[in-house]
């Protein structure tokens, strides 16, 4: 038994990237006994952590399922989640001093401060030993004699996990992606996802700022693909808000196959089709004597009302008894699909994760590639997103996990 942990401690690990998964990755591996080694290239680790949840690090949701996720092997993905499960998140990061908090099973540190879980995060590397590197960029990574070279030193074992070009600036998050492919890997193109679509139509320069709960439906060239339910914000070029969030990369990804998408809105989505003609009939009824302004006044915010007026070729202060049911028909059914035409996602750099990445196929149930033996990868590199709430999270926190103990079955020199 104390030769197989004599082993163990002999075996030098490289983490590359000081995200949430590499900060887990660097966590499980030294926990192991492993000499760790982890590399940043930014002054501190774990800085795109202190954005997550607007500052208050969503950093798990009670409700883990799978179709949470996008990605091609949805059976893996499950496995590994539950490695590293919901539960187990809350026990690491609560053995860490950190309470957790459940809002609506959005879990967030009981502070509701991201800092607070780096800081534990960085308190845990620093117990453990592992030597963290910042401010080095690892570009290249070779294997000769069963031993890896990176940067100036040699290890036995790398964990990849230097997140994507996501939040990132210049080509920041590209080289995980280029060591990846020069060792055989494909990556799957990647796109920006969890972010605001740029459209085309002019009038959302009268909606900027504007906020409504509204339906939000994705068309691909006529085809419904997804529709979302939440808060819609708007902005001078933009669609935003949580709803727009859950179905950018669905566009995204249109788009890059050249293909036509449209987001149609829907403002009264507690409504069915009968309830609505009903509500509509009503009014028609009841205000029949009053202008187009006065008779939408109450039925969404102004400044839609005011571009639903003008979209339609009406003056705000026209009678509604002179205007006509079928003239009054079309500017009410249009509050069930105002349609905007995607020109484009938002930048990777504002997009929150980044959709597409290494390809699962070439990586084993513990994330050990099938190309590179004793080469892993942990997080947002892999060709796995979730939606928003948490669940990019706890992908990071198992991936990181796994691939960290997956190290403890590798010997010296395989």
């Amino acid at each position: 038994m104390s030769q197989g942990v004599n082993l163990v401690e002999k075996i030098k690990v490289a983490v590359i990237g000081a995200g949430a998964s590499g900060m887990m990755a660097a966590i499980r591996a030294a926990s192991l006994g492993c000499s760790v080694t982890l590399y940043e290239r930014k002054a501190r680790v774990g800085q795109k952590l202190l954005v997550t949840g607007n500052g208050k690090c969503n950093l798990s949701n009670a409700k883990m399922e799978i179709n949470e996720f996008y990605t091609s092997m949805p059976e893996r993905v499950g496995k590994i989640l539950a490695q590293f499960s919901v539960k187990e998140t809350i026990s690491f990061f609560e053995s860490l001093g950190v309470m957790i908090r459940n809002k609506g099973g959005y879990l967030y540190p009981y502070p509701e401060q991201a800092n607070v879980v780096l800081d534990a995060l960085r308190l845990r590397l620093l117990e453990l030993g592992v030597l963290v590197v910042c401010e080095t960029e690892i570009k290249t990574l070779e294997k000769k004699n069963n031993q890896f070279n990176v940067g100036s030193d040699v290890f036995d074992k790398v964990i990849i996990a230097c997140g994507s070009m996501a939040y990132g600036k210049n080509d920041e998050g590209e080289s995980g992606y280029e060591m990846a492919e020069s060792l055989g890997h494909q990556v799957v193109k990647l796109v920006p996802g969890l972010c605001k679509l740029k459209c085309k139509e002019e009038f959302l320069k009268s909606l900027a700022g504007v906020r409504c709960w509204a339906k939000l439906t994705v068309l691909v060239n006529g085809t419904i693909k997804q529709t979302e339910i939440g808060e819609l914000q708007f902005t001078a070029q933009a669609i935003s808000g949580i709803p727009v969030f859950q179905l950018s990369r669905t566009a995204a990804y249109a788009l890059t196959r050249g293909e036509r998408a449209i987001v149609l809105v829907d403002f009264f989505p507690d409504m069915t089709a009968a309830e609505y003609e009903e509500f509509c009939s009503k009014r028609l009824t009841l205000f029949a004597e009053r202008t187009v302004a006065e008779f939408l006044l109450g039925m969404a915010n102004k400044k839609i009302n005011q571009v639903m007026i003008s979209l339609h070729g009406l003056k705000q202060n026209e009678r509604v008894s002179k205007i006509g049911n079928d003239k009054m028909k079309g500017l009410l059914d249009s509050y069930r699909h105002l349609k905007f035409e995607v020109a484009r996602p938002d930048s990777l750099a504002n997009a929150q994760v980044c959709a597409g990445g290494v390809e699962l196929e070439g990586l084993s149930d513990d994330l050990e590639s099938l190309k590179v033996p004793g080469l892993f990868f942990a997080g947002e590199i892999i060709d796995v997103d979730g939606r928003c709430g948490g669940y990019n999270l706890q992908w990071a926190w198992s991936s990181g996990y796994v691939a960290g103990s997956g190290v403890k079955n590798q010997v010296k020199n395989d």
